[in-house]
């Protein structure tokens, strides 16, 4: 886990929550990848395949039943979303209605509730029960094995279930192919840059980065102005996307990108990832392993097999 990542996590709890967290630091920092607090249910911390509880006394457990488990209140939530949007929610709506915050340290926060519709559109989510705080990793030169795998000026879409580490080896391959060619990275939630009110957490080297526009306005703006070679962008997967890759293919700029698929099979069984695949932006798909190492390469597909 990222220490700094983690400190803002936790400097955003109350104090009922935050200590114990503390005090059991040690036994989780370097494992965990979410860290979820529920309305009147333990605190969970969870692992990639394993998942923990904690005690209101800071120890450690795995058992869903032990005693004096960590329970989160309702006005706890409340007093952790005023804290997340710095005690303007008015100033986070707009992140709210997407379902998530995005914080210092590259620490994107998922949250549900009640969502207040007006005319087919969320335009708030009340009662908020969830708050899921996914932990922002920087793991420089994890990217260093797949460049010397493909061309990046051919295109590429990596994949991986979450908690796989598509963001961290999507930044690292930003950030380390912007010293041999123009990069602009579409940093919409914040996450590859950990960009907060304008300044970044992690370096992205020598990218032009376009934090928090939406994607098919942060390409236009790049390829108009900034003459990338390379577009980099995490999490692709609706119809938008598609158009994108067809207008970037046009323009003679190459993709990398990210998707959620455990699989070949998987990514080609939903229709708008096989649309993308069908574009032919993306020469190389690559699949990440499901555990073991971030951003571990489990297996990379040229378009000529992944049509076999």
């Amino acid at each position: 886990m990222d220490k700094k990542s983690l400190d803002c996590i936790l400097e955003r709890l109350p104090d009922r929550l935050r200590i114990p967290l503390e005090r059991a630091r040690s036994a989780y920092e370097d494992k965990i990848t979410e860290i979820v607090l529920r309305v009147d249910a333990p605190v969970c911390l969870y692992e990639r395949k394993r998942l923990y509880f904690i005690t209101d006394s800071g120890y450690l457990t795995d058992s869903a039943y032990a005693d004096h488990l960590l329970i989160t209140s309702s006005k706890e939530m409340e007093q952790t979303v005023l804290r997340l949007c710095d005690y303007s929610i008015y100033a986070f709506q707009n992140e709210i209605n997407s379902g998530f915050i995005t914080i210092e340290g590259g620490v994107r926060v998922g949250l549900c509730g009640k969502a207040v519709m007006t005319q087919g559109d969320i335009t708030n989510i009340r009662d908020i029960s969830t708050l899921s705080f996914r932990v922002a990793r920087d793991v420089s030169g994890c990217a260093t094995s797949l460049i010397g795998k493909l061309d990046p000026l051919k295109g590429a879409l990596i994949c991986g279930i979450p908690g796989s580490g598509k963001t961290t080896l999507i930044r690292d391959l930003a950030r380390q192919l912007s010293y041999r060619y123009r990069v602009s990275a579409l940093d919409e939630r914040g996450e590859l840059s950990a960009s907060y009110r304008g300044k970044a957490g992690y370096s992205l080297g020598l990218c032009d980065v376009y934090s928090g526009y939406p994607k098919g306005i942060a390409a236009n703006c790049a390829i108009r102005s900034m003459a990338p070679e390379i577009i980099v962008c995490d999490e692709m997967g609706d119809q938008t996307d598609v158009d994108l890759l067809l207008y970037s293919m046009r323009c003679g700029v190459a993709f990398i990108a990210t998707s959620h698929a455990s699989s070949m099979q998987d990514l080609r069984r939903r229709e708008i990832t096989s649309k993308m695949i069908n574009t032919g932006a993306f020469r190389y798909i690559v699949f990440l392993s499901s555990g073991g190492d971030v951003g571990k390469i489990d297996k990379i597909y040229e378009m000529c097999d992944a049509r076999d």
